[in-house]
């Protein structure tokens, strides 16, 4: 090998010289040039590897995978240090739930622990107190709830989320934040809650059940129904026996987001939203959109999930939460059985009217963000609900068309509701046979204790308004401020088995206060469909001044309210 090496140099270096020499002889002949270009190649290098490692973030279609679980990560404007490592548990207290008069001592809540200013309100403009652009109860009254086909600029079409102009980049609906969704900010929230219906004690409930979902998130940023193995104190009894992650972390985002908190705020669960919605982002499958997370029933979870990322995108007009949840939306409109025009647990499945509600009100809050949905999806849907109506007016609602139990008062609640967003007036006979019928079903937390059908016909009654409203809304309230969990880890949650077991109890403590916190979240989550549509007053607002100070919204005080 030697005498190899010493051939190949002496075929350049002459016989007799020194190959110190001959090196030194060759670097000053020719080793600049070589070294010159070997830095402007190496620095070429460099500067292309840079704009490669950038080219996908400005054409991530082009240069990078499109997976949603390799890039659909929130905007890096939206990440930040708010998440949460430890959170101190709230105290709700014993304040009474019955009142005379709404003012400062009832409506807003109490002291809490100092700390620094937030707004909720995630919009352009601030407006102090509360803030936020203005509600939409402070507009011209031009919609509702019932539909936001308008997939452009400019006023909500009949039915759209909210009443007031578009002024923000939210197509159809009206504007994100502070416009269609405007109560949900700090300012209105308050203001609308106390108007609505809505006490101190039951925005203490609100506040009480975020905090205990917020102790209950597990490290990976999502919930489970198992919630055991997540509670540090360790006393939380009540864990769900079905395994649907995904639909529990869409149950805890949608409660936060009902409260104004998103990843893009300022609010003290901005970390647990934004670590939520990372993790259901992670978990779509990139080719079909489905957001079930392998759930053994995958439409209840993918509806659930499809909602609460329509709202964040609503609110915050993430374009990959857009992304996400447009591709949600193709998924459930695919999976809807062509013949019965329903869903049931599997795609394709001839439907139940369970399932359908939860898609019905998914394929709603996508419009609400503005992004398109097929008209052949609500047809179907109205034809499957001709399909288990029953009653004089068709008004009552079953399982199933071939159910042997006949009518239900849950399955009733979420026909009626379907039926408002698909656009039914509100003097249809078959709306005021459902609704004479859930004002026969009032809530009772010893007897027929459900909070599936509380939620949904919370929902269907809100949007009636009025001595109907009123008439539900006292039971409902006082029964889940009543039933709230108070004292020791489980302060805030609502057990399922106590103080009766609830209709939907084997879905366990997270499901259960989820639910109990969108429930009493009802007077600011949406505005009232059918006052508006009749072109009638929404609640009104306190003025800023009002507002400011804590007085009443109305000049003599309202009766006694339960």
């Amino acid at each position: 090998m030697v005498q190899l090496i010493n051939r190949l140099i002496r075929q350049y270096v002459p016989e007799g010289v020194p190959l110190s020499e001959a090196l030194r002889a060759w670097y000053l002949q020719s080793g600049y040039w070589y070294t010159t270009s070997f830095l402007v190649h190496a620095i070429g290098f460099v500067v292309l590897g840079i704009v490669l490692s950038l080219l996908p973030n400005v054409f991530p279609g082009v240069f990078g995978p499109s997976s949603p679980n390799e890039t659909l990560t929130l905007e890096p404007a939206s990440q930040g240090d708010g998440v949460e490592l430890e959170v101190p548990r709230f105290e709700i207290g014993d304040a009474p739930y019955e009142y005379t008069r709404l003012g400062p001592d009832t409506l807003l809540l109490g002291p809490q622990a100092p700390q620094k200013a937030i707004y909720i309100d995630d919009s352009d403009t601030f407006i102090a107190p509360g803030g936020g652009r203005p509600s939409d109860a402070t507009g011209p009254k031009l919609g509702g709830l019932g539909g936001f086909s308008v997939p452009r600029r400019g006023p909500g079409g009949r039915g759209g989320l909210g009443s007031s102009d578009g002024t923000s980049d939210t197509p159809g609906a009206g504007g994100g934040l502070g416009e269609g969704l405007g109560g949900r900010g700090q300012g209105s929230r308050k203001a609308l809650a106390g108007v609505s219906g809505g006490t101190g004690p039951s925005e203490r409930a609100v506040a009480g059940g975020l905090n205990w979902l917020a102790r209950h998130q597990a490290p990976a940023g999502n919930w489970t129904l198992q919630h055991t193995k997540h509670c540090k104190g360790g006393s939380c009894s009540g864990p769900g026996d079905i395994a649907h992650d995904a639909g529990a972390t869409a149950l805890a985002l949608l409660a936060f987001l009902g409260a104004g908190e998103t990843h893009k705020g300022n609010g003290p669960y901005r970390g647990r939203v934004q670590k939520g919605i990372s993790w259901l982002l992670k978990h779509q499958n990139p080719k079909t959109g489905d957001l079930s997370a392998g759930a053994p029933q995958p439409m209840y979870s993918h509806g659930l999930a499809t909602i609460a990322l329509c709202e964040a995108y609503a609110m915050t007009r993430d374009k990959n939460i857009g992304e996400a949840a447009d591709k949600a939306v193709r998924f459930i409109e695919r999976a809807q059985n062509e013949a019965t025009g329903g869903w049931r647990y599997m795609p394709g499945q001839d439907g139940d009217t369970s399932v359908l509600g939860w898609q019905v009100m998914a394929l709603k809050s996508a419009q609400m963000a503005g992004i398109g949905v097929s008209s052949m999806a609500f047809e179907g849907a109205r034809k499957y609900l001709a399909s288990v109506a029953e009653g004089k007016h068709r008004g009552l609602y079953k399982y199933q068309p071939y159910d042997q139990h006949g009518i239900k008062a849950s399955m009733t609640a979420v026909g009626m509701l379907c039926q408002q967003y698909i656009g039914i007036a509100r003097d249809d006979p078959s709306m005021i046979e459902g609704r004479e019928f859930l004002l026969a079903n009032l809530p009772d937390a010893n007897l027929n204790r459900d909070i599936y059908y509380w939620y949904y016909a919370t929902l269907v009654m809100h949007n009636f308004m009025g001595p109907e409203w009123d008439r539900w809304n006292r039971p409902m309230r006082r029964t889940l401020i009543d039933t709230q969990c108070k004292g020791g880890c489980a302060e805030g949650s609502w057990d399922p088995q106590q103080p009766s077991v609830d209709t939907w109890a084997r879905a366990g403590r997270v499901y259960m206060t989820a639910m109990s916190t969108l429930t009493l979240e009802v007077y600011y989550r949406y505005l009232p469909l059918f006052k508006i549509n009749q072109g009638a007053q929404p609640p009104q607002p306190p003025d800023k001044m009002s507002l400011a100070v804590g007085l009443p919204a109305v000049s003599d005080p309202p009766k006694q309210t339960q």
